[in-house]
C-alpha cells in the first residue's frame, strides 16, 4: 500500500494526523512529512501506520465502527450506548456503591491497599514528591506504605484531574517539568521542609518498541530535568521507572541512555542500583516488564537491595523460597459480570464497546491464547497485522502488558479469554492493580491512557516499604 492510500482513507473517516501519530507511535511531524511528500516511509513504517489506522476505524470511542455503519441499514443500526462520562469522585463513588460484585480475594487485597493509602498520615511521616505523576499509580503505592505525598508534577490535564480527585492534599507544583525554574524548586523545600523521596517515571514512548525509538525524541531527555530537581531538592532517595527496553536504547552518538541517566544522577550526589523487573513476579496480575532505578544519597552511606520477587510462573519447580503462583487474570476479575460486545454492567467502569460484526466473526471461535490470524479458514483471518494482534489472553495466567490501547480489539493481546471483545476499563484497572475505590473521572479515552501509563500500585507499595526499611530507618 502506498502512503497516499493511507492518507485518503484517513481523510475519508475524518481521522486527524494527531490521532494517527498517537496510535502508531510516530510523531505528528513525521506523519505530516510523509503526507506532504517531504519524506518517504519504509514498507515497515507503512504497515505500522496502516494497522493503526485500521484500529482507529474499528475502535472509535463511540464503540461503533465506521466500517460497520456502511454494512447495516438504518432500521437495524445499533445506537451509541456509552455510559455517561463521570465528572467527579463523588459521582464515581456513588455509582460504585450501587454496583454488586461477588466475592473476590484479589479485590479485597486492593481495597485494603486503598484504605492504607487514604489513612491520615502522622506529622512525622516521610514526605514524597511525585514527578510525571500521571493518575497516581506510583503515588498510591507510596501512600499505602505510609508516605505523605505533598506535591506532584504532571503535564496532562486529564491525568491531573484524576490525581487531584484521589490525592486531595497533594499540591500541583507544575505541569511541564521543562518550564519549572530552579527558584521554584528551591521554594518547595521552604514550603514542605525536607523531602525524603522523589518518585517518578518519565514518559516511556520514546524508548518503547511501540514507538520509533528515536534517540532525539525530546521525551528521552526528560531524565535531565528529573536529575536537576533531585539535585536541588536533595531527597534521601529517589525512584525512577521506565520500560525495560530503555536499557538497550542508545543516544545519537552511540552511548547507552541508561549510562547517561546514571552519570546525571551520580553527579547530583547519588549512588544508583537498577533492576529489570516483571511486575507479575510481585503480585500484579499482568506481565509488565520494566526497569526500576533507585538512587540513595551518598552521604547516607546505605546500600539498597531490591525486594525479592515472591511470585513465579510454576510453583512446582523446587526452590529454597516459598514462592506463590503468579496471580491470573481469572483471579483478578472473577467477580465481574460476563459481558459480550456492547454490553454494560452496574460497575461504572465495566462495560464493553461495540465491535464490528466481521471482527467478531473472526474471533468468536478462537481459543484462549490464540489469534484470529491462526484460523485455518483464510476468510476468517484479518487481512493485516501480526499474530500478536486480534489475540485472546489466557484465563489462568497474568494478562499481557496493559497499554493505552487496551480497548482496541485489533491491538496486541487485548481480547478477553472467552468473550469476543476487548478488555473493559475495569479489567485493565484490576490488571494494573488499581483498587475499585480509586476514582477514575473524565473522558473514557483519557482514563484508558492514564491506566495504561501507570505504575501498578501493588509493586509501588512493595518498593516504597523497602526504601523506608533500608534507607529511611535510623
Amino acid at each position: 500500500m502506498e502512503y497516499t492510500a493511507i492518507r485518503e482513507k484517513r481523510l475519508k473517516y475524518n481521522i486527524s494526523q494527531t490521532k494517527i501519530a498517537e496510535a502508531s507511535g510516530f510523531s505528528k511531524a513525521t506523519i505530516s512529512s510523509w503526507e506532504l511528500g517531504k519524506a518517504i516511509p519504509s514498507l515497515k513504517d507503512i504497515k505500522v501506520v496502516s494497522n493503526a489506522l485500521s484500529s482507529l476505524i474499528c475502535d472509535i470511542d463511540s464503540g461503533l465502527c465506521d466500517v460497520r455503519k456502511k454494512r447495516i441499514t438504518k432500521s437495524n443500526a445499533v445506537k451509541k450506548r456509552l455510559p455517561k462520562v463521570i465528572k467527579s469522585s463523588d459521582e464515581y463513588h456513588k455509582l460504585l456503591k450501587a454496583c454488586h460484585h461477588q466475592n473476590c480475594a484479589y479485590r479485597d487485597i486492593l481495597t485494603n491497599l486503598y484504605k492504607r493509602a487514604m489513612d491520615t498520615k502522622p506529622h512525622n511521616a516521610p514526605k514524597a514528591i511525585a514527578l510525571f505523576s500521571g493518575c497516581g499509580g506510583l503515588s498510591l503505592g507510596f501512600a499505602a506504605a505510609g508516605f505523605d505525598l505533598v506535591g506532584h508534577v504532571e503535564i496532562e490535564e486529564s491525568a491531573n484531574k484524576i490525581y487531584d480527585s484521589n490525592f486531595v492534599n497533594s499540591k500541583l507544583l507544575g505541569t511541564d517539568i521543562c518550564n519549572i525554574t530552579d527558584e521554584q524548586i528551591k521554594e518547595w523545600k521552604k514550603e514542605f521542609g525536607d523531602i525524603d523521596v522523589v518518585i517518578g517515571g518519565p514518559p516511556c514512548q520514546g524508548f518503547s518498541l511501540a514507538g520509533k525509538r528515536d534517540p532525539d525524541d525530546i521525551r528521552n531527555q526528560l531524565f535531565e530535568y528529573y536529575s536537576n530537581i533531585v539535585s536541588l531538592v536533595y531527597p534521601k532517595a529517589f525512584i525512577f521507572e521506565n520500560v525495560r527496553l530503555l536499557t538497550s536504547m542508545k543516544t545519537s552518538d552511540g552511548k547507552l541512555f541508561i549510562d547517561c541517566i546514571f552519570d546525571s544522577f551520580s553527579k547530583a550526589g547519588y549512588h544508583l542500583v537498577k533492576k529489570e523487573i516483571n511486575m507479575a513476579d510481585y503480585g500484579v496480575p499482568q506481565s509488565r516488564e520494566r526497569v526500576v532505578i533507585v538512587g540513595v544519597r551518598n552521604d547516607i552511606d546505605k546500600d539498597f537491595d531490591f525486594p525479592m520477587a515472591t511470585y513465579q510462573t510454576d510453583t512446582d519447580v523446587p526452590s529454597l523460597f516459598n514462592f506463590q503462583k503468579q496471580i491470573s487474570f481469572r483471579e483478578a476479575t472473577v467477580d465481574l459480570d460476563f459481558l459480550e460486545s456492547g454490553e454494560l454492567s452496574t460497575d461504572p467502569l465495566h462495560w464493553s464497546i461495540i465491535h464490528p460484526e466481521h471482527v467478531i466473526r473472526w474471533l468468536k471461535d478462537v481459543p484462549e491464547g490464540c489469534s484470529a490470524h491462526d484460523n485455518e479458514n483464510p476468510d476468517l483471518r484479518p487481512p493485516s497485522g501480526f499474530n500478536t494482534t486480534y489475540k485472546r489472553i489466557k484465563w489462568d495466567e497474568p494478562c499481557s502488558t496493559i497499554t493505552t490501547n487496551f480497548s482496541m480489539i485489533s491491538g496486541c493481546r487485548n481480547v478477553h479469554p472467552t468473550a469476543t471483545r476487548s478488555l473493559t476499563i475495569r479489567e485493565a484497572a484490576r490488571a494494573q492493580s488499581f483498587p475499585d475505590e480509586f476514582a477514575f473521572i473524565g473522558k473514557w479515552g483519557d482514563i484508558r491512557k492514564a491506566i495504561g501509563n501507570a505504575v501498578p500500585p501493588i509493586f509501588a507499595e512493595i518498593i516504597a516499604e523497602s526504601i523506608k526499611r533500608q534507607v529511611l530507618s535510623k
